[in-house]
């Protein structure tokens, strides 16, 4: 039987901020279809773990592998232009700009005009509040709008693999709800595979096929997801059980 190569590959990592080593030999795999969750406590190294995959931050040791190509060393354009698109924490809208230019800023890289109009009428069809407010400054909108604007503008880049980084942070529990069925949504209809950074680990769980816990810059468990929720160390530490 072929064994198929993960879309995702990272082997090794060490990701430092100064002299101070922020991962510490990090390594993880996400398939093609998949959505992978990393949870764990603040400081320990989860939107770093992004970063380094986007080129902000550069690992000084270790391989990161997108469909079998090295791409540390890459500049963050060159890693979005292969089709790996980040969702920031803290969202990072353009406040000034439209809801409407926002989402045409998404596809900034991209050439096929006809084909982003297109995806632009599709993603209102999905954020139907975007739709409505589309002539509104991105800053106007509410934190879960934004939110959904954050996530609409990425998905405007055509990402295969689309890196989401707390998403629930800020929200109210229904609008994380939402913004969780969402993700879903986007993985089931869209095929777009997902790197899920997160803290709520409850609805992380529940929307990921398998998770990996990160604590103090290293891995330190991994397994499908429903064995992770069903794990004691787990539910001890990120479920409150």
């Amino acid at each position: 039987m072929k064994v198929c190569e993960p879309m995702l590959k990272i082997d090794n990592i060490c990701s430092f901020y100064g002299n101070i080593e922020a991962l510490k030999g990090v390594s993880l795999q996400v398939a093609a279809g998949e959505v992978v969750t990393l949870i764990g406590a603040n400081g320990a190294g989860k939107s770093t773990t992004l970063m380094s995959i986007c080129g902000l931050v550069a690992p000084r040791r270790g391989t990161i592998l997108f469909e079998g190509r090295p791409i540390q060393g890459l500049a963050p354009h060159q890693i979005v232009a292969l089709g790996i698109v980040q969702v920031p924490e803290g969202r990072r809208i353009f406040p000034q700009l439209t809801v409407l230019e926002n989402l045409e800023m998404g596809a900034f890289l991209r050439q096929d005009t006809a084909e982003i109009k297109t995806d632009l009428d599709q993603l209102l069809d999905l954020f139907p509040i975007l739709a409505q407010r589309r002539r509104q400054p991105g800053g106007t909108l509410s934190g879960g709008e934004q939110q959904m604007l954050a996530i609409a503008r990425a998905l405007m880049a055509r990402p295969r693999l689309l890196l989401l980084d707390e998403p629930s942070l800020g929200l109210a529990p229904l609008v994380v709800r939402r913004i969780f069925d969402t993700i879903r949504q986007i993985n089931q209809e869209k095929r777009t595979t997902i790197l899920l950074v997160e803290q709520n680990a409850n609805l992380a769980l529940k929307v990921a096929h398998r998770g990996y816990v990160l604590e103090n810059g290293r891995i330190t468990l991994t397994a499908a997801a429903i064995d992770l929720v069903a794990d004691e160390r787990v539910r001890q530490a990120y479920l409150g059980m």
